[in-house]
């Protein structure tokens, strides 16, 4: 795996859309069952979300991101855009709307496993002028596929101005027995984890041929992330598998979408599809080593330097 030069990633322009989240992170024991109650500890009220976690990590790992989407009128607002600068993510295209920034709720037991809870924000359409402007030099988009109408029309102009779209689907997004047909033909990256793909296609495990199946509807890189498991890809000509890494675990929070990140990188420095899931994998196992859902995003010298040094620490 060849060590890019810094002015070939920044070369490349990235839109991460939406999702712009003030995360309030807690520690539990175990996760709740029903009708239970169990004492927490708060870890903190964190900036979140994923598409704002992908953007971030992919800007510590070189490129240049910005962001479309909406923060309230709150000290949430604020300190999610602050965030987002901190990491160099560009913010002219995030607006500060009337109300209270989106809140994500995190569980966090022992193990470093989380669930979330998600209060959905009442706006997610963004004015037209914004969109070109936040479209202009892009080379990726990366969006949630929800809400679909948003989601369309905001991948319809993206391809129109040859901006790849890439995609993340978690089981939340598949949302009627149409999702593959009306999603899939707008995009060109589709990341599943496992209960994304479950809820997509109805299958129980992953094989290539399930994969490359999903192809024939547009897009022309199919991912699939299976937790301890790792990671599964396929494109016309290639398909690879990688086990993951190894690594103490303290919060998974954001684990998938530094993995995202990651893939996305190796994808504009044409590394393999091998050489894309390592990377992506090694960039989410140091993710998974830090506390909250930026806890450690890694830079571009070490992932590499993780990946040189763990061969043999695959799971």
């Amino acid at each position: 795996m060849t060590q890019p030069t810094s002015n070939l990633l920044q070369s490349v322009n990235v839109l991460s859309v939406g999702g712009l989240t003030i995360d309030i992170v807690l520690r539990v024991d175990r996760l709740p069952g029903h009708d239970e109650k169990v004492l927490s500890s708060l870890i903190g009220r964190l900036p979140g979300g994923p598409p704002p976690n992908f953007a971030c990590a992919a800007s510590k790992l070189g490129v240049s991101v910005r962001s479309l989407g909406h923060i309230g009128s709150d000290e949430a607002g604020e300190a999610v855009k602050a965030d987002l600068v901190r990491y160099n993510v560009d913010t002219e295209h995030v607006e500060t709307i009337p109300g209270e920034t989106l809140t994500t709720i995190i569980l966090l037991d022992s193990t470093g496993e989380k669930a979330i809870i998600v209060v959905p924000s009442a706006k997610s359409n963004y004015r037209p002028t914004l969109v070109k402007q936040a479209l202009r030099n892009v080379n990726y988009m990366y969006i949630w596929p929800k809400p679909r109408d948003v989601f369309i029309e905001l991948s319809r102009r993206a391809q129109a101005n040859n901006v790849q779209v890439m995609i993340d689907v978690e089981d939340t997004a598949c949302e009627g027995p149409d999702f593959l047909e009306a999603v899939l033909p707008f995009t060109d990256i589709v990341s599943f984890n496992f209960g994304g793909f479950r809820a997509a296609t109805g299958a129980d495990s992953i094989t290539s041929d399930k994969l490359r199946e999903l192809l024939k509807y547009g897009p022309h890189t199919v991912v699939v992330t299976h937790g301890h498991n790792g990671a599964y890809a396929v494109t016309s000509s290639e398909d690879a598998h990688h086990n993951g890494y190894n690594v103490p675990v303290i919060d998974s929070t954001g684990a998938g979408d530094t993995f995202n990140a990651a893939f996305l990188v190796g994808t504009t420095l044409e590394y393999s599809l091998s050489e894309r899931l390592a990377f992506a994998c090694a960039a989410g196992a140091i993710s998974v080593t830090g506390l909250g859902p930026k806890g450690h995003l890694p830079s571009l010298d070490e992932t590499l330097e993780f990946i040189s040094m763990n061969e043999e620490n695959t799971k």
